[in-house]
């Protein structure tokens, strides 16, 4: 997906509410709108329901506090993986998936990561005969390496108790539920702008031609 650099979405500009939405693709509530944008009460409040109109977001949990969570639509993730920027040839796609696939091997295979990538497809502008691409479009899956439920659950929490004594800060526990997720998932993205991460769950798949390209033996 590619929007104008000066385009609005929900009154805003687009970049800051993409920026909103790819910082937070598991959950999204008040808070992280705070975080993001600096808007708090019922400003923040407003925005979500506008993107929820607009069909970006969709209701999901209350927390036991009663704080609202949404969850981003086909439409926001699409909003989320957008890019202003220009094409990239496609040799240096291949060689940021290449990479990418290195890094899947290393998570796979270092203890410290708690989830294992099971499987990686790659859909979109990747799969055409362009020599330029806009972007490497890859859906992963994860699964916890520790098969026990309960142990499993315990390393995820050692995990974020080690992180936060060296200085992460946790809005919340569904922000340390998720944080060896995250972990993985930062760390398989490396920051490359090329590199666009979503689940195998994710509903473009049904609608996009895809390739599986690794599967975890």
């Amino acid at each position: 997906m590619r929007i104008r650099s000066d385009e609005l979405v929900a009154g805003f500009p687009a970049k800051q509410i993409r920026e909103l939405l790819r910082q937070n693709d598991q959950y999204l509530s008040v808070i992280h709108v705070a975080k993001v944008l600096g808007l708090r009460g019922k400003k923040a409040l407003k925005l979500l329901e506008t993107l929820e109109r607009q069909e970006f977001i969709e209701k999901s949990d209350t927390d036991s506090d009663g704080t609202q969570y949404w969850k981003l639509t086909l439409r926001g993730s699409a909003l989320s993986k957008a890019l202003f920027s220009a094409p990239v040839s496609r040799r240096n796609a291949e060689k940021k998936l290449s990479e990418f696939i290195d890094r899947v091997h290393s998570v796979n295979e270092d203890s410290r990561f708690l989830y294992r990538v099971r499987k990686v497809i790659v859909f979109g502008s990747f799969l055409t005969e362009s020599p330029t691409v806009g972007d490497v479009d890859i859906a992963i899956d994860l699964e916890p390496k520790e098969p026990d439920t309960k142990r499993h659950s315990d390393l995820v929490q050692d995990r974020a108790d080690k992180a936060a004594r060296n200085g992460k800060r946790f809005q919340n526990f569904v922000e340390r539920l998720y944080f060896a997720d995250r972990e993985v998932r930062s760390f398989l993205k490396a920051r490359s702008r090329i590199i666009q991460l979503t689940d195998c769950g994710d509903g473009v798949l049904k609608i996009a031609e895809h390739r599986v390209i690794y599967e975890y033996q």
